[in-house]
């Protein structure tokens, strides 16, 4: 069957920003398979893009001395107009920390950060930027979205990018979709820190997990059963920067 083009609302792009990035290809490597091929930046240093099996699957690039973020998975999420999602975002209730601008033979995006600092990265592509990798081991597949308000912040997502939402599995909780569910909206726990998360596919998600441990990186939350859905784990890679590890249910 033909892959379509995702549509708007979708995530459709992950990169990650490190402060080692030797070490995280190494990591990365070792984890999922994927391989690293380095595009130069000019003056910025070397943007690192993940392949496994022939298909891109992520971004990575060193973050310069002088930027304060801490090491993070940021999620791109397609949209049809990023100038209009910024103005919508901060006539909302949010910020955007990184205003829309032109990225050079890929297409335009921005950083958009809600009421409670969660930062996703709405993105057009050129028109020759076709559909996604089908999904395998190794290659991305979920976004959740972790927050103190899931209610305010649904309808910030549904007034910004469009997001639909349905009921999640069970009936309690919510995800967004996009013509199909794209992402969960997940209440924060006391103390952490709002934020999207995302998730690879993994063949065995306690495998994966001890794997990532003994690379260096650090188990976040071991083991998590989502009845008829599978098993998550989350983690962090030696420079921190968090991710999910899914392992579906068989027969899904």
């Amino acid at each position: 069957m033909e892959r379509t083009r995702p549509s708007p609302g979708s995530f459709v792009w992950r990169e990650l920003a490190t402060g080692d990035a030797e070490r995280a290809r190494s990591f990365y490597g070792e984890l999922f398979g994927w391989t690293w091929k380095g595009e130069s930046m000019g003056p910025a240093g070397i943007y690192w893009i993940a392949s496994r099996e022939g298909a891109q699957v992520a971004g990575m690039f060193e973050k310069p001395p002088d930027m304060k973020m801490p090491s993070a998975w940021r999620s791109y999420v397609l949209t049809d107009d990023v100038d209009a999602a910024a103005e919508r975002c901060t006539s909302a209730g949010g910020s955007v920390p990184r205003a829309p601008a032109d990225i050079p033979g890929v297409g335009r995006s921005a950083a958009l950060a809600d009421p409670w600092g969660a930062i996703v990265q709405p993105f057009r592509p050129l028109p020759e930027e076709g559909a996604p990798p089908r999904m395998g081991p190794g290659t991305f597949c979920w976004e959740s979205l972790v927050t103190p308000d899931p209610a305010a912040a649904v309808a910030f997502y549904a007034r910004v990018l469009g997001l639909g939402t349905a009921p999640a599995p069970g009936g309690e909780g919510w995800m967004f979709t996009a013509g199909e569910p794209v992402a969960d909206v997940q209440q924060a726990s006391p103390g952490a820190i709002p934020r999207w998360l995302a998730y690879v596919l993994v063949g065995n998600a306690e495998r994966s997990r001890d794997l990532a441990a003994k690379l260096g990186g650090k188990v976040l939350a071991p083991r998590i059963d989502v009845a008829k859905v599978g098993v998550v784990a989350r983690v962090a890679d030696p420079d921190g920067a968090e991710l999910g590890l899914f392992e579906p249910a068989a027969g899904s």
